[in-house]
């Protein structure tokens, strides 16, 4: 069992890192110690050691003068992380379609219906949450799991970028097309087919981001 120190720790950081994700904490705000602490009734040790934990999966950064913020990722960020992605995803999703169990192909049509149920809806929330619950499920079908663990830490950080997309009717729709054919070529036993769908996938995800990236300049 974990010292109870421990899994207070735990529990601070998956509330801050839902928080992040979910945009109640914004990109830049500072993450005091203190103030976290008295707001979450802990005291200040694990705040800080949770904050640590997050600055590296990359959610939050370091600033000169002003401690420890939520991350704001640059163009060029996600231009790097979408580097990796698009060899470990193309991996994974090859591996996924030799190795995903029945289950798993299930689990992944589940998850492709709650996100069928967001695009109709247009809820952004849950079709980011579904996009995320996508991936891992992919990453975790490739029987890697040190390959599935280097992508949670990208996926972490996608998250403070994808928020604006799942706001788009237009890519939300395309983007669940494109997850079904992943699922058809991952279904199929087609490592070949499973990696070209999952690269077009990334691409189109890509593009927008930079579109969106250039609106704002």
């Amino acid at each position: 069992m974990l010292p109870p120190n421990e899994r207070v720790v735990d529990t601070v950081r998956e509330t801050l890192r839902e928080a992040i994700l979910e945009g109640r904490l914004a990109p830049g705000q500072k993450l005091s110690v203190p103030e976290l602490a008295r707001q979450m009734g802990v005291s200040r040790s694990p705040v800080r050691e949770a904050i640590l934990q997050l600055v590296g999966e990359g959610l939050a950064v370091e600033r000169t003068r002003r401690g420890v913020v939520v991350a704001n990722l640059s163009a060029r960020d996600l231009g790097e992380i979408y580097e990796v992605r698009e060899v470990l995803e193309a991996l994974a999703v090859r591996l996924a379609a030799q190795r995903a169990r029945p289950e798993q192909l299930r689990a992944m049509r589940d998850v492709l219906e709650r996100q069928r149920q967001a695009v109709e809806s247009r809820d952004p929330q849950l079709y980011s949450q579904t996009n995320q619950q996508f991936h891992a499920l992919i990453s975790q079908s490739s029987g890697n799991p040190r390959l599935h663990r280097i992508l949670a830490l990208l996926f972490g950080e996608m998250q403070l970028a994808f928020r604006t997309l799942s706001n788009n009717p237009a890519h939300t729709m395309r983007g669940h097309q494109e997850h079904r054919r992943i699922v058809e070529a991952l279904a199929a036993r087609d490592p070949g087919a499973a990696e070209a769908a999952m690269r077009r996938h990334l691409a189109s995800t890509r593009l927008e981001i930079d579109r969106l990236s250039q609106a704002r300049r």
